[in-house]
């Protein structure tokens, strides 16, 4: 994966986790990293990870792994963790230059996927350069790191559809053993007659396994007093899920909030 800084916002959430940290003048610095996602089988000897600076200068970069968990909006909390194993953990890479990061897991497999973080961060230059316009841009990079379960087994659920405060409300859970991720979410509102008065989509994130996440998608409060049914789909990367049925205002339909 070759990530520039313009290309950072559109790789979040596909291809890891990328934010600019701004710092002394001067060029930002351009990471490539490969594989972009790591899956540690059990008994497995260690993944390579292969970190190339692309830039026109030396660089530093420090690797580091960290216990990922998220809440049910999708935002990760990461925790330094001594369970995954990785070496070099600081590397100084001259322009074009390549060097592998082994990343692997010594302890046995759970009933549930582990989930982690393995994060590769630019570090300031040691000697100080001429001033330049313009600002110094440090790269990050956040890729998931997965520890196989015993067994795997994949599974989508739609729960908790329902429609109040001239809200779509619904629950994509995971109670599978391993990951998945939600491309995308759409929700229709029909009306007595099956017309389509409402329809709304939102991108998702992964979903651990064991885990779930709530999304929240606005109508009108006009179009949401005429609402009788809905169609959900839920696209990821293990197929479409729909939902479909249907659904009367659990609170009074009010006027949206201004942003």
């Amino acid at each position: 994966m070759r990530i520039r800084p313009f290309f950072r916002s559109l790789c979040l959430g596909l291809l890891g986790t990328l934010t600019g940290i701004v710092s002394t003048p001067g060029q930002a610095a351009s990471l490539e990293v490969n594989p972009v996602r790591v899956e540690l089988a059990p008994g497995a000897r260690g993944v390579v990870v292969t970190v190339k600076n692309q830039s026109l200068e030396t660089t530093r970069f420090q690797a580091s792994v960290h216990t990922w968990a998220q809440d049910e909006d999708g935002r990760m909390k990461l925790e330094p963790t001594k369970e995954v194993f990785f070496f070099p953990s600081m590397l100084t890479l001259e322009p074009g230059e390549s060097r592998p990061i082994r990343v692997g897991i010594s302890s046995a497999p759970r009933d549930k996927e582990r989930a982690y973080r393995l994060v590769v961060e630019e570090l300031p230059p040691l000697a100080p350069r001429p001033s330049v316009m313009g600002l110094k841009i440090l790269t990050r990079v956040s890729i998931p790191v997965f520890a196989a379960p015993k067994q795997k087994e994949s599974r989508v659920r739609l729960e908790d559809v329902d429609l109040r405060q001239s809200q779509f409300r619904f629950r994509v859970k995971n109670p599978g053993t391993v990951n998945f991720f939600i491309r995308n979410t759409r929700v229709r509102g029909l009306d007595a007659r099956g017309k389509k008065l409402v329809e709304q989509q939102k991108p998702g994130w992964y979903v651990l396994a064991g885990d779930s996440q709530v999304f929240a998608l606005d109508a009108s409060a006009e179009k949401c007093r005429q609402i009788r049914s809905l169609e959900l789909e839920v696209e990821t990367d293990q197929g479409v899920f729909r939902h479909a049925g249907p659904i009367t205002a659990a609170e009074p339909c009010k006027p949206l909030s201004p942003p």
